[in-house]
């Protein structure tokens, strides 16, 4: 009986060589017929390979790229958001833009020449078509930061149409399509500075995050000043080259327009984008590309 058990002994030894050891944190499995099965853990116990199913199967397709490509395309949460999204803002010409983004921008467009030319009507500051307070551009520049290349058509409809033609007195057409010229600048600046600058210096391409300490620097360098302070120039010297304006009171009516539209952009700007962007985002009207 001795020398039979210790056949016994001699014999499974080899056996326990041969068994396939459990690898650990594995979670693949050679199933009978010489397959991989992904979702069970090897346990080997005295030679017997034992199977133990921990999940489902996980189909071939679930890629790592694919499951970031699926975090890329959501939107983020509007609670609480402070950091920058991971949806991308470009300027790439793909695609087009959706029925419900063009309704968006058809009714910023009608809001900005409402503002724009109340602004000049209601509120006067002694110069021809200058504003003493140019409240549309707080909402201009937020526009053309949710709309990409579409802020275009929103800069020049509002100052053409509402600081031009509606104003009082009216402007000539021929001046009129000269000075709306002007806010492809103050608008299209911050737009272009967010969409290629924002994610390299870490903050949210639709300035979401404007109330942060990185953001609030970077909105003022991208979106308040340098628009404000060139449009004042270049708009004011087109009024004095077409004779709206005299030529002396040039810096002071360049002084009025860009001090109150930075004041203007700080406040009223600032408060849409961190308010509002969240939810023109999460409702899918921001236009990620230039124009889709």
């Amino acid at each position: 009986m001795e020398e039979t058990n210790s056949e016994s002994v001699e014999e499974l030894e080899p056996k326990r060589a041969e068994a396939p050891q459990e690898m650990a944190g594995a979670d693949v499995t050679t199933n009978p017929a010489g397959g991989v099965t992904r979702g069970s853990t090897i346990k080997t116990v005295d030679a017997l390979t034992t199977f133990t199913p921990v999940g489902d199967e996980v189909p071939a397709s679930s890629s790592a790229d694919e499951l970031a490509m699926e975090r890329r395309e959501a939107p983020p949460e509007i609670v609480g958001e402070e950091s920058s999204t991971l949806i991308d803002y470009t300027l790439r010409l793909t695609g087009a833009p959706s029925l419900a983004q063009l309704v968006a921008v058809a009714v910023a467009s009608a809001v900005y020449i409402v503002l724009s030319w109340l602004a000049i009507v209601a509120l006067p500051s002694g110069f021809p078509v200058v504003s003493a307070v140019f409240l549309a551009i707080g909402f201009g520049i937020p526009f053309a930061i949710w709309f990409g290349g579409w802020g275009f058509v929103i800069a020049y409809l509002g100052n053409f149409i509402g600081a031009g033609l509606l104003s009082t007195p009216p402007l000539p057409v021929n001046i009129a399509l000269w000075f709306g010229t002007t806010d492809l600048i103050q608008l299209g600046l911050p737009m272009l500075l967010y969409r290629l600058l924002a994610q390299r210096f870490g903050v949210n391409p639709i300035g979401k995050d404007v109330y942060t300490v990185r953001g609030f620097i970077f909105f003022v360098l991208c979106a308040v000043l340098p628009g404000n302070i060139i449009g004042g120039l270049y708009g004011n010297f087109i009024l004095v080259q077409t004779g709206i304006l005299p030529a002396s009171a040039f810096l002071s009516a360049w002084f009025v327009w860009s001090l109150s539209n930075v004041l203007v952009t700080l406040i009223i700007g600032s408060i849409l984008l961190r308010f509002l962007g969240p939810v023109v985002e999460r409702f899918g009207l921001t236009v990620r590309n230039f124009l889709s």
